[in-house]
């Protein structure tokens, strides 16, 4: 069907006639009767339109579908939004009229949705198959960080695009080999045989992508891009890897097609991880530039400081061969916004020495050092033209440079400073900084036959979890507090070490000693709980062991609902009502009395357990909850949402302590520990965090599963962290190191839920593969798996005493117990 529709639109010419047509594609009325769309046949067509697309959002999507088989005309893009944009409020008009619950949600969900466009598009790519494919998750997050649309897929011919790029790469420094570009006072003459080779391998490669372009898995990224982001709104396209080689290859050139589609941005690379912080600031109306240059060669520096001090609230100097105390002075001089420097490293990093002027070196470690005293006093933006720029930003990776632009390659400095004016003059401009350097890189082709790529060659490394900087955020300097500056990661994990172990020693915790050996191969299926109809995302056990609290949701939210069971015998005492979406995560108080809920509607509510009153503490997270995690003295909560924060509270009045940001990603778990004052949280980009429960300091950062964080728990005598993840992994980490102890590999799909035992033994996680795998926690060995339904596995929990797992899925709650000896 939709072959045909392609092929009767590609015989008109005329937009308002392919405007009919795709209306009646829409509503199916595929006829020759049909596409003289008559008003008569147009009440009816919206009533039709109503049932088959529930929002615009759906109704824009079989519309880009439609325009992608089109071979993605603009013409085709246009009438897409048109057509769109006429359907929005005949949908207001006609969703108004029903009266019912599930008819009012459903408004305001179409609403909510045709507005809700993505403002920052993610790759994560990494090498699968031993480097011969490249996999692609791709994740779309609206401006308040919301996960619009995620997909996984994988690019073809890795190896040979890898091959393909290294050969340019050769050819593009045989235009210069020995690196006379700053050893020299004289300019550099380029061969033009070499010229062409390097063209010759530019085109080769160029030829080569578009095998990339047509594979289904672009195609696949294309289809999603279309249903999220708005052609005519600015979007960050932000590349992200761990691997250096892979953030190496030419982006700007392979994500060409996007950025043809999306006029609005521009692609910037980001080492895993980024971390930030934010900082107070000072104001100072001052866009103050600094440009060191080992040689002037070719430049007009009297000309280019009157360009640069010619916009607006801008003061630059220039300084050139600066001996070392000379550079050390220049950097120091002032806080300065914007620093631009031009050099050569000699070797290879770490070992290696950046040049100053033609004779003198600086180390790496005290150029770092320099740089972090210029970031401490306000530096928003470091530009750098040091050859092999990628492996220099992962160097500086933790001095958490605002922004940080580097050359791919080396290239002449005259080409290096034309590109910092026109950066800077579309900057001042208004254009974010993103569009800044789109515009910078892209005027540069002007130059392309004399300086082969030299459009492809700057690089904007950015923080993902900063927002880019405005010409007027530069006139305002940050200044950080002295106990602040400086921190690495290797820092924070002394100083989490150390006062893991003195909570310990203060608070005098003790492991728990085996008292028996559970036999949970002999686990029996004791109740299973049934007669409803929605997905049960979260169990709680009371401290006693008398009830089962469970979060439920449903897609027509009739059921997001709280029950309460008496374990013993398997009774729904309590179906709790009043969050107006799903229930993700319920905790007990330590006396068993008052239940405490999380919701996607972003609210956190308490109820009064025995009764099933509502009670009247609220507290709105201000984003869809994920999970929540209450201390033992219940004086801390901690909740984590889509908005990707971390928010500590003190639920006695409500009282926001601290909110904390690190991930890149919505927050999908969190426990705590009181005794060792720690906080685990669990994210979709992939990482493990851990925080100071009083002080909400970000301690450290635990990388190593491939997959999101699905589900995270504390041992009980605080020294590990456990997370499940939807690579198909239980992972156990020493806290005090951050080191990994035991990876449990069982599950063969997603895992999203994992309990710990009261006694510290055993582990319980449950997977999409239906079952519910027992592991020992001090070997990992798997000791036993239970069949447990035929539908996935949502949630898991553990009686106190051990003897007892409760696991929930879709319709049903199964209690499994070890009978008693």
């Amino acid at each position: 069907m939709l072959d045909a529709i392609v092929h009767n639109l590609e015989q008109s010419n005329h937009i308002a006639r392919i405007k009919k047509l795709v209306f009646c594609a829409c509503t199916n009325n595929w006829s020759n009767e049909a596409q003289q769309l008559s008003t008569a046949k147009f009440k009816s067509y919206i009533q039709q339109l109503h049932e088959r697309y529930a929002s615009t959002v759906e109704l824009k999507y079989l519309l880009y579908r439609i325009v992608i088989r089109l071979n993605h005309s603009t013409n085709y893009y246009t009438v897409a939004n048109f057509l769109c944009q006429e359907m929005e409020p005949l949908y207001a008009f006609e969703s108004s009229a029903p009266s019912d619950r599930t008819g009012q949600e459903d408004s305001s969900t179409s609403r909510t949705n045709a507005a809700a466009w993505g403002k920052e598009a993610i790759f994560t790519v990494e090498e699968i198959q031993a480097g011969t494919m490249l996999q692609v998750e791709m994740s779309v997050l609206a401006a308040n960080r919301q996960l619009l649309t995620h997909v996984v897929v994988t690019l073809p011919d890795l190896d040979r695009m890898m091959s393909q790029y290294q050969e340019w790469q050769s050819r593009y420094r045989r235009l210069d080999p020995q690196n006379h570009r700053l050893m020299s006072n004289k300019a550099v003459s380029l061969v033009p045989e070499r010229i062409n080779d390097c063209l010759d391998a530019g085109a080769m490669l160029q030829a080569n992508l578009h095998q990339w372009y047509s594979s289904p898995g672009f195609q696949t990224i294309r289809e999603r891009l279309a249903t999220t982001i708005d052609p005519d709104v600015e979007i960050e396209t932000i590349v992200r890897s761990r691997s250096k080689s892979l953030l190496k290859l030419p982006w700007n050139s392979i994500w060409q097609p996007i950025l043809d589609r999306y006029p609005q941005s521009e692609v910037s690379v980001s080492l895993i991880p980024t971390i930030s912080e934010t900082a107070p600031t000072a104001e100072q109306m001052e866009v103050s530039v600094l440009s060191i240059l080992t040689s002037a060669q070719g430049i007009k520096l009297d000309r280019s400081k009157e360009y640069l001090e010619a916009l607006p609230y801008t003061k630059a100097e220039f300084i050139v061969a600066p001996g070392h105390d000379d550079f050390v002075k220049a950097l120091g001089k002032k806080p300065w916004s914007v620093i631009f420097f031009s050099s050569y490293i000699s070797g290879y990093l770490p070992n290696n020495r950046i040049y100053i002027n033609h004779h003198d070196t600086i180390g790496i470690t005290e150029f770092k050092y320099r740089l972090r005293m210029a970031v401490q006093q306000g530096l928003k933006l470091l530009v750098l033209n040091c050859g092999e720029g990628l492996d220099l930003a992962g160097e500086l990776a933790d001095l958490q440079i605002p922004n940080l632009i580097v050359m791919r390659e080396a290239v002449q400095d005259q080409v290096a400073q034309e590109f910092v004016k026109l950066f800077l003059k579309a900057f001042s401009g208004g254009k974010s900084l993103q569009l800044a350097v789109r515009d910078a890189r892209e005027r540069l082709q002007a130059i392309e036959k004399v300086v082969p790529a030299a459009s492809c060659l700057p690089m904007l490394c950015q923080q993902i979890s900063s927002p880019a900087s405005s010409w007027n955020r530069l006139a305002h300097i940050n200044f950080k507090s002295p106990e602040l500056l400086g921190v690495s990661q290797n820092w924070a994990d002394t100083e989490a070490t150390g006062m893991i172990a003195d909570a310990d020693l203060e608070s005098g915790i003790v492991t728990t000693t085996i008292l028996e050996s559970i036999a949970y191969d002999r686990l029996t299926l004791v109740h299973q709980l049934t007669g409803y109809y929605s997905e049960v995302y979260a169990l709680a056990i009371s401290a006693d062991g008398q009830w089962l609290v469970s979060g439920h949701g449903d897609i027509t939210h009739v059921d997001d609902a709280i029950k309460v069971w008496r374990l013993s015998d398997g009774k729904l005492i309590h179906n709790l009502l009043g969050h107006s979406h799903w229930v993700y995560s319920v905790v007990l108080t330590a006396d068993g009395e008052t239940i405490i809920s999380g919701s996607l509607d972003g609210t956190i509510q308490w109820w009064q357990l025995t009764t099933g009153t509502k009670l009247p503490q609220l507290l709105d997270h201000k984003s869809a909850v994920n999970a929540i995690s209450l201390t033992n003295d219940s004086q801390r909560l901690v909740s984590g949402g889509n908005d990707a924060l971390l928010k500590i509270w003190q639920p006695q009045n409500g009282l926001l302590i601290h909110e904390c940001s690190g991930h890149l990603q919505n927050v999908a778990c969190v426990a705590t520990h009181q005794q060792a004052q720690l906080i685990a949280t669990g994210s979709s980009d992939y990482t493990v965090r851990l925080w100071h429960l009083q002080e909400g300091r970000l301690l450290k950062t635990i990388m190593g599963h491939s997959g999101r964080i699905s589900a995270i728990a504390i041992t009980p005598d605080g020294t590990k962290v456990i997370s499940a993840s939807h690579d198909c992994t239980v992972k156990i980490w020493d806290v005090a190191t951050g080191n990994l102890i035991h990876t449990l590999a069982g599950h063969s799909k997603p895992i999203g839920c994992v309990a710990v035992s009261a006694d510290g033994q055993i582990v319980v996680s449950g997977s999409d593969d239906r079952t519910v795998n027992i592991w020992n926690l001090h070997d990992g060995q798997l000791l036993h798996t239970l069949l447990a339904t035929d539908r996935a596995i949502l949630s898991v929990a553990i009686s106190p005493d051990c003897r007892t797992i409760v696991t929930g899925s879709y319709g049903e709650v199964q209690v499994w117990r070890v009978p008693a000896e």
